[in-house]
């Protein structure tokens, strides 16, 4: 299987990021946010866009990325979304997301929140090393304006340094 590569995210590339994060269901499973927002984002030193280009040099998912100065090294994954999923790619992209935050930043955890019912996301969390720390209740506002739990994860330093996926594959 080929490999994903990482690059910024431009404003060209906004188009890609808002498609990717508006597919069916992916409200339930990624969230999203409107244009503005991504656009004043991308100016921010703090928060870093990232892409995953695949094997014939398309764009095949994002990933966003923020509290980059974090003073106790705090970073979250704010956002990873695939184009298209089953295909192996959010895996090998988590991968160079999880390089990428702990070569580049002073990251000690990497902390994520993931939706309730997106199973296939959260296993991949947890094959990367992420461990399960609890649930954050109604923490997100869904666009009809109900709310829904957040499972809380994260991945410390020490522990994908340790990770066999830090360094191989």
């Amino acid at each position: 299987m080929a490999g994903v590569h990482l690059r910024p995210a431009r404003s060209d590339d906004l188009a890609f990021i808002m498609a990717t994060e508006r597919m069916p269901g992916y409200e339930r499973m990624v969230g999203r946010s409107p244009e503005e927002q991504h656009r004043a984002a991308l100016t921010l030193t703090d928060c870093a866009y990232l892409l995953g280009i695949d094997a014939a040099g398309e764009r095949a998912a994002f990933a966003i990325v923020r509290d980059l100065a974090d003073a106790q090294g705090n970073v979250c994954l704010l956002r990873l979304a695939v184009a298209m999923p089953d295909r192996g790619v959010g895996g090998r992209f988590l991968r160079e997301v999880l390089r990428w935050v702990f070569a580049e930043s002073m990251a000690y955890r990497l902390w994520l929140a993931v939706m309730p019912g997106n199973a296939r996301a959260h296993h991949v969390y947890a094959s990367h090393g992420f461990v399960d720390e609890g649930v954050m209740r109604s923490a997100y506002r869904l666009l009809d304006g109900s709310r829904t739990d957040l499972g809380l994860m994260s991945l410390l330093r020490p522990d994908w340094l340790a990770h066999p996926r830090a360094t191989n594959e």
